[in-house]
C-alpha cells in the first residue's frame, strides 16, 4: 500500500471513530436532557400542589379568624344584653 492510501485509510478510521464518539456524546445529551425535563415535570406539577395547599390553609385560616371573631362579638354583645 503507497503512503497516501495509508493517509487516506487513517483518516477516515479517525474520521469514524469521531463520529462514533460524538454520537455517543450525543445520546448522553439527549438522555440527560430527557431526565431534566421529567424532573422539571414533577418539579413543576408539586410546585402546583404546594400552591394549592397553601391557597387552602391560607383560606382555611382566613374562615377560622373571621368565627373567632363572630365568636368575641356573640359573647360581647351577650354580656351587654345579660
Amino acid at each position: 500500500m503507497d503512503k497516501k492510501h495509508l493517509t487516506d485509510r487513517n483518516q477516515s478510521l479517525s474520521d469514524r471513530l469521531f463520529s462514533q464518539q460524538t454520537d455517543a456524546e450525543l445520546q448522553r445529551h439527549i438522555r440527560s436532557n430527557t431526565e431534566l425535563k421529567q424532573q422539571h415535570e414533577v418539579l413543576l406539577s408539586t410546585l402546583l400542589l404546594e400552591q394549592q395547599l397553601h391557597s387552602t390553609a391560607a383560606n382555611e385560616h382566613k374562615r377560622l379568624v373571621k368565627e373567632v371573631i363572630n365568636l368575641k362579638l356573640f359573647f360581647k354583645n351577650k354580656k351587654c344584653i345579660l
